[in-house]
């Protein structure tokens, strides 16, 4: 077989074994499902009965199934204040396909709320309330993405 041959046979086999990727990139709800671990950075909750000017932390883990279904727990600190374990929360997380999208979840606490993201990659997320009296940013980064993480175990 001459080299010219071999390139083009080369190419045309990665064109088509890359092909299912881009079709199903990075930015949709399918390609991210699996297990998630995520951190905020420091926030405000503007919430009532909540103490006010103090800052809160949470950390945690979350499912994403592959119809953008979540459901995870977390735990959360407030300054000088409280640490709360545990804390359930389940919701709808969207994809677009331009890389950005939203989470909308309800806790066990009874707060709910909407956030922003941007898929960084398959791998990484990034979070911000849409809710301005309550500041948050966060980071998600994918903990498992084996057959039995995208069937919810």
């Amino acid at each position: 077989m001459n080299l010219p041959r071999l390139t083009a046979l080369l190419t045309a086999i990665t064109l088509v074994s890359a092909a299912p990727a881009v079709a199903n990139g990075p930015c949709s709800t399918n390609a991210l499902a699996g297990n998630w671990m995520f951190a905020t950075g420091i926030g405000r909750q503007a919430l009532e009965g909540f103490p006010p000017d103090k800052d809160i932390t949470a950390i945690g883990t979350f499912h994403l199934a592959r119809d953008g279904y979540a459901s995870g727990r977390f735990d959360v600190t407030v300054q000088d204040t409280v640490f709360i374990p545990h804390v359930e929360f389940w919701g709808e997380m969207v994809v677009h396909s331009n890389c950005t999208g939203n989470i909308t979840f309800m806790t066990g606490v009874g707060t709910g709320r909407t956030d922003s993201i941007v898929v960084v990659n398959r791998d990484e997320i990034l979070i911000m309330s849409q809710d301005p009296a309550n500041l948050w940013t966060a980071q998600a980064r994918r903990i498992c993405r084996s057959r039995t993480c995208l069937d919810g175990n």
